[in-house]
């Protein structure tokens, strides 16, 4: 393959990343309704450092060439963004 078929492949992840990290703030917008009627406040700190210490896991786990770390900031910039449409 050449470079051209690689950019290819990863526009066609991109796309992909895009769909499902709309999808993901779907349901954290359903999160969110059910949030404000319960009183609670959007951020829970508990559950976000639950879910970045797990994808951090899973990434160290999964042997691949970005790290558990890069990861877990990867997941704290979605979380931070997705948060925003919960309000």
């Amino acid at each position: 393959m050449d470079i051209d078929d690689w950019r290819t492949r990863i526009d066609e992840l991109t796309d992909t990343v895009i769909a499902l990290l709309n999808k993901r703030a779907v349901y954290a917008t359903e999160i969110g309704k059910l949030k404000k009627q319960k009183g609670l406040p959007v951020l829970d700190t508990a559950r976000e450092e639950a879910v970045l210490a797990a994808v951090a896991e899973k990434a160290e786990k999964a042997g691949g060439p970005l790290s558990g770390d890069s990861v877990r900031r990867i997941f704290k910039v979605i979380m931070e963004e997705t948060r925003k449409v919960e309000e």
